[in-house]
């Protein structure tokens, strides 16, 4: 099943495999890939895989923004499980 997000309002299909994430990565970030991927242990290969490889640059960029707005205090925009605003 492949798995999407939406990154800057669009919706984008991630790469489903290792060799996939591989295959879209710029040539000379393949290395540096293969090294950490074989050091992850396996309990986080699949969450790291995803939010250090898989996405975008755009998207690590803005969740950067949004840990430094939370750091900073800044919870708009935040709701918990239930849609409640966070405050």
């Amino acid at each position: 099943m492949p798995r999407t997000t939406v990154v800057r309002g669009e919706r984008i299909e991630l790469p489903n495999t290792l060799a996939e994430i591989r295959a879209a990565l710029p040539e000379d970030r393949r290395e540096e890939f293969d090294k950490v991927m074989y050091e992850t242990p396996l309990d986080r290969l699949e969450r790291d895989a995803i939010l250090h490889w898989a996405l975008p640059p755009e998207a690590q960029e803005d969740d950067e923004a949004v840990h430094e707005r939370l750091k900073a205090g800044d919870f708009s925009d935040c709701v918990d499980r239930d849609g409640n605003a966070i405050t």
